[in-house]
Parts: structure tokens; sequence; C-alpha cells
């Protein structure tokens, strides 16, 4: 029994040291995991590159995706001119195409039918290019001819005619093709003259004016 008691105090003292050493360890661990992770902070209080997460795949509080504020990427676009090139020079005018009608060209004397026509009119009347045969037809009868006749030196022009129909459409045609010309050449020669009732019509031909028949 005295052995016990001499030992007690003893014991005491190996558990008060040991539980000193437990608690000096856990003590000396906590600076160093501060240590650890202050190195990864940097000064700045930014997170570093290497472990901060991008943008796009950044999670905000909710768990969503987290997007860069707006204005936070730099828009990127292709610069033009390039640099060291000189930019294209400015047009004054816009390009047109086709050509309005005031910028078409018209020469004289154009082919002119004397206006108006009537049904009962047994001569048409005019004007186009000086010495050129002419042939006047009606055109919403598929071309049927309704006289022929020739322009003096001046360009003026009277044919006899007959069977005009009021509503019916005639035109004035070139009879007779100039001498050394095919009729692709004599329409391009005389396309300059056409008047205001101008109609190429396909399996009938080429009309440099034409009118309305009135009653």
């Amino acid at each position: 029994m005295r052995i016990l008691k001499s030992k007690a105090p003893l014991f005491l003292f190996c558990c008060v040291l040991i539980l000193a050493a437990f608690l000096a360890a856990c003590g000396g661990a906590e600076p160093q995991a501060a240590a650890t992770i202050a190195a990864t902070v940097p000064t700045d209080g930014a997170l570093a590159t290497s472990t901060a997460p991008t943008a796009s795949t950044a999670a905000d509080a909710t768990g969503q995706e987290a997007y860069p504020a707006p204005g936070a990427v730099a828009e990127v676009t292709d610069p033009y001119p390039a640099d060291g090139q000189a930019a294209p020079p400015a047009t004054e005018t816009p390009l047109e195409y086709p050509p309005s009608a005031a910028e078409e060209a018209f020469l004289e004397p154009r082919f002119r039918i004397d206006q108006p026509v009537a049904a009962s009119a047994t001569t048409i009347t005019g004007q186009a290019p000086p010495n050129l045969t002419l042939a006047v037809l009606d055109i919403s009868y598929n071309g049927t001819p309704l006289g022929i006749g020739q322009t003096d030196e001046n360009g003026r022009f009277s044919i006899p005619v007959s069977g005009l129909i009021a509503g019916n459409r005639i035109g004035l045609a070139i009879g007779e093709l100039p001498e050394g010309l095919d009729i692709a050449q004599t329409a391009e020669q005389y396309f300059p003259y056409r008047g205001e009732g101008f109609q190429n019509l396909p399996n009938l031909g080429v009309f440099y004016d034409s009118v309305l028949v009135q009653p």
C-alpha cells in the first residue's frame, strides 16, 4: 500500500508531461498551416493565376456558372484598313446600272408618228432619219402590213395606209435594209433614233415607234 502511494505522484507527473507534449504538438502545427495558405495568396489580395478558376468555369455562391462582368472582355475586331495600308478612295457618286433615262443618248431626227391617228385616216405622217424606206404594220394583227413609204432628205414621211382598226397598235419599222447592212447592224445603227413607242417584239420585229389607233 505504501508502494502504490509513492508511485501515484510519479504517474500524475507523467500524465502532465504527455498532455503538455500533445498540446505543444497541436499548437506548433497551426502556424505551419497558416504559412502554407498564405504562400498561395498574393500580397495584393487577388488569387494567383495558377490556382484561380477561369471566368467561364468559376461558380458563384448559388452554384451556377459565373460570367465575366460587362466590359471585362475587350471586343476584338479586325482592323480595316490594316496597319501600313491606305484606305480605299471614296467615290463621289454611286455607280448606277442601268443608266437613268436622262443619261440615255438619243439622236435626231427620232422616229415619230404624228398623233392622233384615227381609224378613218388614210395617211400616216411623221419623221425618221432621212432617205429611209419605212413600213407601217398592225402590231395587234401579228405585223400585218398597212402601207410603205420613204422619208425625204429632211426626214419627213407621208405613207398611204388602209385597214386601220380602232384600238389596235400600229408600228413604224424599216421596210428595206440599207445597202451593206444586215438586220442586226441596221437595228444597232438606228437604235439611238428610236421613238418613245419603241418596241422589240420576238417573231414580229423591231418597231422604232408605235401608237394606238383612235376611233
